[in-house]
């Protein structure tokens, strides 16, 4: 007999992550490191946010030791020193609007007939920013830790972050934040880096914060710190699953409960 799968079949989670930190703090490298394995050593200012995808298998939060298929969309952005004008989507470049959190919109009601995978979204059009995810989920602040002013651009960008709280000084709820020291194999005896590690140590134990140390270049936990965040964001479905999902993990949770307290008597 056929294993029933672990989420209903027309169901694709989609997770988005978005890398936010200043400039030459190697973002784009890493997001190709984990997409394409690949890290070019030719730098080229990032000055449009690009969106990136793969699919990959993660936990599923109901179901010990199953796996589902999720498209996880990766979105690049660009330093806030180039906050100002215009990029190649029509939209103002401003640093604040890539750190927004949003909640999930509503979804369109459609008719179960016409109901597909992609049913409720409109086609791209050739020049338009329109991420596939419901929403920001996750963020990966990056920074150069080799470089002092790179670590205080990414605490200040995490701060804009915290402002969209309840508390003002807290990650917003459901909300995932890595920091995420890059270029750990540059220069590491030398005394800004010794003590830029330290200070971002310090400050993601302060903050709560997971803290990794990477480098896009050699390949060191470029895989790990995205399975980590990805880890994470499923551990939120009111971020990203539909309603049919929502409803499919209600059900197996009075299931369980129920099963439980059988089990129990």
């Amino acid at each position: 007999m056929a294993k029933k799968p672990p989420v209903p079949d027309n169901v694709i989670p989609f997770l988005r992550i978005t890398v936010i930190g200043d400039a030459e703090s190697g973002k784009t490298s890493l997001i190709n490191a984990w997409m394409n394995n690949s890290c070019s050593l030719n730098y080229t200012a990032t000055l449009d946010p690009t969106l990136y995808h793969r699919t990959m298998k993660i936990p599923n939060p109901l179901e010990e030791e199953e796996t589902v298929t999720a498209l996880i969309e990766v979105e690049d952005t660009y330093a806030p020193i180039r906050t100002g004008g215009i990029d190649m989507y029509g939209q103002k470049r401003d640093v604040d609007e890539l750190v927004e959190v949003k909640p999930p919109p509503r979804e369109p009601v459609v008719t179960p007939a016409y109901y597909g995978p992609f049913a409720e979204y409109e086609a791209l059009t050739q020049l338009e920013y329109r991420p596939l995810s419901r929403c920001r989920m996750g963020f990966l602040l990056v920074f150069d830790a080799t470089v002092e002013e790179s670590l205080k651009t990414a605490m200040e960008m995490f701060n804009s972050i915290c402002l969209q709280s309840a508390t003002k000084t807290t990650v917003p709820k459901g909300i995932t934040v890595f920091l995420v020291a890059n270029k750990i194999d540059k220069d590491p005896l030398v005394d800004e880096t010794i003590k830029t590690r330290a200070a971002a140590k310090a400050f993601a134990e302060i903050k709560e914060l997971p803290y990794f140390e990477v480098s896009a270049l050699k390949f060191i936990r470029v895989r790990k710190v995205f399975r980590e965040m990805v880890e994470h964001i499923v551990l939120q479905p009111q971020l990203w699953s539909s309603d049919s999902l929502k409803e499919f993990y209600q059900n197996k949770k009075k299931v369980s409960l129920t099963q439980e307290n059988c089990a129990l008597q």
